[in-house]
C-alpha cells in the first residue's frame, strides 16, 4: 500500500548521504542487521533563489514496531515518536523537531504485520551549506531508540548554466489518460524483485535558451565493474526538466550497486546514486548456492534445473537462480517473493521433520510436505501388530491422499505410489 506521490509536485535531488551504524539508546540488546527505518535526503532546487529544498521521505516497516493489544477496543496499538534534528557546517542547530504517530490494527490486520509499512516526507528549506541530519525513531511500547547520520550537501543550483537534482530510485511510474503522471519512490534503494526501476530527477537549465546536452550513464557494481551503460541525449527548455528514465535488472545479481551520469564532454560526473540488490526476505544462505539451486527439483522442470547448473560462472548461477524465482513471484513489483519465502521455509521445517540418516527435504515426507504443505489430517500407525509403521496423509481441500510406510523400522516412511506429474504445482 504504498503512497503514490503525484509527479508534478517534486523537486529533486543529489545524493550526497553517508550512513551510520544505528546506535542502541535503550541498551537493550537490537539486532544491528535489521532497518527499522528507511530515509531519502533529497535535494531539489527551490523557486527561492537562495534556498534549495530537502525533501526528506521516510519508510517505517512496521513489523519492527512493537504493537500491544488494547483491551478495551481488541485493536493493536503502536505509538512512536520520530526527532529529526539539523546542523550546518558550523554545528548550529538549523531544525530541531518531534514528530509523534499512532498506529493501531485490527487482529486480522496484525498478522499481516510484515507486509505493512507507512510513509512521510518532510520539507525543510536550506541555504547552500553542507549539513548533519540525525534521524531517531523511539518505539514507545517497548522504549527503545534507534538513530542514524546522514550527511547532506545542499548546494547553490544557480551557479552553472546546467545542474542536475539528486536521483530518486521509483520502483512503479505510470500515466493516465490524461497526462498526469505518478510515482512510487523507492525510499530503501533496494532494486530486488523489480524485473524494471525508475530514476526520477530534474535538471535545470538556468540559461535563456534551450540547450543541447548529452551524458553518458553507467551501472556499477561492488567490484567496479560496468555492467549497463548508455547516453542520454536532452534538448532542455529555461527553467526546470523532469526526467524518468527506465533501468532494467535483468543483469544484477546480489550486491551494491552506483548509478552515475557524467558530462559527455567534460566526463564530469553530473550525479550518481547507490542503490542495492537485495532479497531482504530471502530465506536461504546463497554463500551455499549450489544447494539452494538443487533444493528446486521439487518445483523447477528438468530443462530449468538444468539452465541453472550449466552456468560457467558462480555470478551466472545466482543471476539464472534469480531470474527462475523471479518468473514465479505472485507479486513482482513487492520486495518479497512470496512463493520462494514459502518454499524455502518449507525445506527449513522439512529437515526439522523429518531428517534421519538423510536430510528432510530429500525424504519422501519431506517431498509431499514441501509440494503441498501440511495435510488436513494424518493417521498415524506407528505399532501395528499386523503391519509395518505407516502414516497417511490427506489433503482434503486437494482432494489427495498419500500413504508412506516405514519398510526399516528406522522412521524411513516412503510413498507407496510415487508422485509423477506435479512438479511445479506446489500448494500456496
Amino acid at each position: 500500500m504504498k503512497r503514490l506521490f503525484k509527479y508534478f509536485l517534486f523537486l529533486v535531488l543529489i545524493p550526497v548521504c553517508g550512513y551510520s551504524q544505528i546506535v542502541d539508546k535503550s541498551l537493550d540488546n537490537i539486532d544491528l542487521n535489521k532497518e527499522y527505518f528507511y530515509l531519502d535526503p533529497l535535494v531539489f532546487n527551490s523557486k527561492d533563489s537562495t534556498n534549495a529544498r530537502l525533501d526528506l521521505y521516510i519508510e517505517l516497516p512496521l513489523e519492527y514496531i512493537q504493537f500491544k493489544r488494547n483491551q478495551a477496543t481488541q485493536n493493536y496499538d503502536a505509538f512512536i515518536d520520530y526527532f529529526i534534528t539539523i546542523k550546518n557546517s558550523r554545528d548550529k542547530v538549523v531544525y530541531d523537531n518531534i514528530y509523534s504517530e499512532t498506529m493501531s490494527n485490527t487482529e486480522s490486520e496484525q498478522k499481516k504485520i510484515t507486509e505493512k509499512t507507512v510513509y512521510a516526507i518532510k520539507q525543510f528549506y536550506l541555504l547552500p551549506d553542507n549539513y548533519k541530519l540525525t534521524f531517531t525513531l523511539k518505539d514507545k511500547n517497548n522504549l527503545k531508540e534507534y538513530s542514524k547520520n546522514y550527511s547532506i550537501n545542499v548546494k547553490d543550483f544557480n551557479r552553472k548554466k546546467i545542474d542536475f537534482s539528486d536521483i530518486m530510485l521509483v520502483s512503479n511510474y505510470s500515466e493516465d489518460k490524461d497526462g498526469r503522471k505518478e510515482i512510487s519512490p523507492l525510499v530503501n534503494r533496494n532494486v530486488g524483485n523489480l524485473k524494471d526501476f525508475y530514476l526520477f530527477f530534474e535538471v535545470y537549465n538556468n540559461t535563456d535558451s534551450t540547450m543541447e546536452s548529452e551524458y553518458n550513464y553507467k551501472l556499477i557494481d561492488e567490484k567496479n565493474k560496468t555492467i549497463l551503460e548508455g547516453t542520454y541525449n536532452y534538448y532542455l527548455d529555461s527553467g526546470v526538466n523532469k526526467k524518468i528514465e527506465k533501468i532494467s535488472t535483468n543483469q544484477m545479481i546480489i550486491g551494491n550497486y552506483k548509478f552515475e551520469i557524467t558530462n559527455k564532454k567534460s566526463s564530469d560526473i553530473v550525479v550518481s546514486k547507490d542503490l542495492i540488490y537485495r532479497w531482504d526476505f530471502l530465506p536461504v544462505n546463497l554463500k551455499n548456492l549450489d544447494l539452494a539451486v538443487s533444493q528446486l527439483m521439487y518445483i523447477a522442470t528438468s530443462d530449468e534445473l538444468k539452465n541453472i547448473k550449466k552456468a560457467k560462472t558462480q555470478e551466472e548461477k545466482q543471476r539464472r537462480f534469480l531470474k527462475f524465482w523471479k518468473s514465479k513471484d505472485p507479486t513482482p513489483n513487492t520486495p518479497k517473493n512470496e512463493l520462494m519465502i514459502e518454499y524455502y521455509n518449507r525445506i527449513k521445517i522439512a529437515n526439522d521433520r523429518y531428517s534421519h540418516y538423510v536430510e528432510g527435504w530429500k525424504t519422501d515426507m519431506g517431498m509431499v510436505y514441501i509440494i503441498y504443505g501440511n495435510p488436513s489430517n494424518i493417521d498415524r500407525h506407528p505399532f501395528e501388530s499386523d503391519s509395518k509403521p505407516y502414516e497417511i496423509w490427506e489433503y482434503y481441500d486437494l482432494r489427495k491422499r498419500f500413504v508412506f510406510v516405514d519398510d526399516s523400522g528406522f522412521g524411513d516412511y516412503r510413498l507407496t505410489t510415487p508422485i509423477w506429474d506435479d512438479r511445479t504445482k506446489m500448494n500456496y
